[in-house]
């Protein structure tokens, strides 16, 4: 009879890991030995002998108890339950494989067998698949030749040969990437070094932290075109950096100034755009940026300025701004992109045009410097509300100079011509010094008094009153007038004024019948004055150079009383060009009148004696 087949049903011991760690060997080894120090080779190998024997230590009269002995009972059960929970866990799942098998291995018997298979079959699965629904059979391997098995290794072979070309050749073309993106990365920053390089400051875009961008911008300009003069330097698909200004900036712009004469442009100003058109270096573009928002910026400043200026004739039509100039033409400014700009300069350029340009953008920077020192300046302690946006003076400088220039080479041509009509008479010449407050050799010696540079000096000159100062030494008399020209095209005057002072002794006719200062508005009052003042010193000249004939200043005539009731007229007219002298002779029988006119040009037909020899032979000595 077989032996009974006994199973044990106890589950393997488990392995505590806390008891192997080094912590708990350390902590048994000192509470059964003590310290480490006496615990040495020899000691050891005697205690293991003594076990060996069966024999106990002397010093081991104490029962010692182990750790396991000492346990808490409270984490026996505990070790114990989960022991239990552990076996009860694999035993059932050991039954569910069992039975998952005999459900496998009964369903396999049912097609060939099925009254056997049916009783141990599981009811869930009886439900669930028919019966003989699985089958099994014995099967043999394909057999495969040895050409086949050639060919197939062959196949694999060529997979694996056409796996690693093109594996190669992914690495290829990786490479040449790698090295074009390199030549690509090199050429940007060889780029970005050149443009730090040239002096632009670079920084990273605030909300772009990643992009590199440069700074073109004016920091001392209002927000408006301050926030748009940073622009993120990317890199193109050639390498090259491509300047990104945002989608506000509206390309490249110039200011361009044109001298209309009847509405149609005769000259304009290049400002610097033909040249720089055909260069598309990185440097160059960073630069028609920084141009062209600062002429954007300095046509806001002057086309608001204008509205103010509207009292000399400054108008803004159509986008442009139009100030008179001379008589018959005007001076248009307005934007235009720069190659409107260049192609208008090309047809033909004045001074007067690139002059204007010029002093605008100076007067804007500045107007940006003035900015610097006042936000350099300590702040007040107290303020009630933010100061308001302060108008730059740039047009009014501009305005004003244009004027009185205008009117200064008006007051020259006058003052020629009526020199030359005197000289032509025979009266002298008059001499005339002129002295502006643009004066080169005035502003030098101001710069040397004042220790200041120069060019604080002329824009400190330029954008105060214009004024010009002359000097005229009248005939061959002690007359002497000196003209001071101002131009202000504000309050108080809105324009030009002349005021002239007379310099002459105290026993002269002029003295006693015109004022020693006089002030005009206007330059047709000026001339008016002058004439009125040198024929006047004709009058008083003639006199003196005979007896017995009366002065009537304000009709300009002279007169004289002879025995017999007859009566000598002498009438002087001075005009811009012409002189003339009238004599009448009246009686009781007839009067005979006799006129003698002097021409300011040579080339036209007039009297050719002197003023004084006619008045002594032909009307004098008669």
């Amino acid at each position: 009879m077989a032996e009974p087949l006994s199973l044990s049903l106890q589950a393997f011991p488990l392995v505590d890991q806390d008891k192997e760690s080094l912590q708990y060997l350390i902590r048994r080894i000192n509470e059964q030995k003590g310290s480490f120090r006496n615990v040495t080779e020899q000691s050891l190998e005697e205690e293991i002998h003594a076990l060996e024997a069966g024999e106990t230590q002397p010093d081991d009269g104490d029962v010692v108890e182990t750790v396991e002995e000492a346990e808490d009972p409270k984490a026996k059960r505990e070790e114990v339950s989960k022991a239990r929970d552990e076996i009860l866990k694999q035993v059932a799942q050991s039954y569910t494989e069992s039975a998952m098998t005999l459900d496998f291995v009964s369903l396999l018997l049912s097609k060939h067998v099925p009254a056997p298979a049916q009783s141990t079959i599981s009811p869930y699965l009886r439900q669930t698949l028919p019966l003989g629904s699985l089958g099994a059979d014995i099967g043999q391997a394909p057999q495969v030749s040895d050409i086949e098995k050639h060919n197939q290794e062959m196949v694999s072979i060529g997979w694996r040969m056409q796996s690693l070309s093109g594996a190669a050749d992914s690495l290829l073309k990786s490479a040449s990437r790698l090295e074009g993106e390199i030549g690509r990365e090199t050429a940007y920053w060889n780029q970005v070094l050149a443009v730090k390089e040239k002096g632009w400051p670079l920084c990273r875009l605030p909300r772009e932290k990643h992009t590199l961008g440069v700074r073109y911008g004016f920091a001392e300009a209002y927000s408006d075109f301050r926030d748009r003069g940073l622009a993120a330097l990317r890199r193109d698909e050639d390498g090259n950096i491509s300047l990104d200004r945002g989608v506000r900036s509206p390309g490249d712009q110039t200011l361009r100034v044109r001298i209309l004469q009847k509405g149609e442009p005769i000259a304009s100003s290049t400002g610097g755009t033909v040249k720089s058109l055909d260069d598309n270096s990185v440097e160059q573009t960073i630069l028609r940026a920084r141009n062209s928002i600062f002429d954007e910026e300095l046509y806001r400043e002057i086309y608001r300025e204008a509205r103010n200026l509207i009292s000399q004739s400054v108008r803004c039509a159509g986008g442009s701004i139009l100030i008179p100039y001379e008589t018959d033409k005007q001076i248009e400014i307005n934007l235009v992109s720069l190659e409107d700009g260049a192609s208008e300069a090309s047809n033909g350029t004045d001074t007067v045009a690139e002059a204007t340009a010029l002093s605008l953008r100076v007067l804007l920077s500045y107007a940006h410097r003035q900015n610097l020192r006042n936000r350099s300046q300590p702040p007040q302690p107290t303020r009630e509300s933010r100061a308001p946006r302060r108008m730059y003076a740039i047009l009014k400088p501009v305005t004003e100079y244009l004027q009185h220039r205008s009117h200064v080479e008006s007051t020259k041509a006058f003052l020629k011509g009526f020199a030359a009509t005197l000289t032509s008479a025979g009266l002298g010449k008059m001499t005339s010094k002129a002295e502006s407050s643009l004066d080169f050799s005035l502003l030098c010696s101001k710069v040397a008094e004042q220790n200041t540079s120069a060019v604080e000096t002329l824009l400190q000159a330029l954008t105060s009153s214009q004024h010009t100062s002359m000097d005229l030494h009248l005939l061959h008399g002690n007359t002497s007038v000196k003209v001071d020209i101002n131009t202000q095209v504000l309050a108080p005057t809105f324009g030009t004024t002349y005021q002239t002072t007379i310099s002459e002794s105290a026993n002269s006719i002029v003295a006693s019948e015109i004022p020693p200062t006089m002030q005009h508005r206007s330059q047709s009052a000026f001339e008016k004055h002058i004439l009125h003042l040198c024929t006047i010193n004709i009058l008083d000249i003639l006199s003196k150079s005979s007896k017995g004939w009366s002065i009537f200043p304000r009709i300009y005539q002279m007169t004289r009383t002879k025995p017999g009731s007859t009566r000598d007229t002498v009438t002087v007219s001075l005009s811009n060009g012409q002189l003339s002298i009238s004599w009448h002779q009246l009686s009781r029988l007839a009067d005979q009148p006799k006129t003698w006119i002097w021409h300011s040009a040579e080339d036209v037909q007039g009297e050719k004696r002197k003023l004084v020899d006619v008045f002594k032979y032909e009307i004098d000595a008669k």
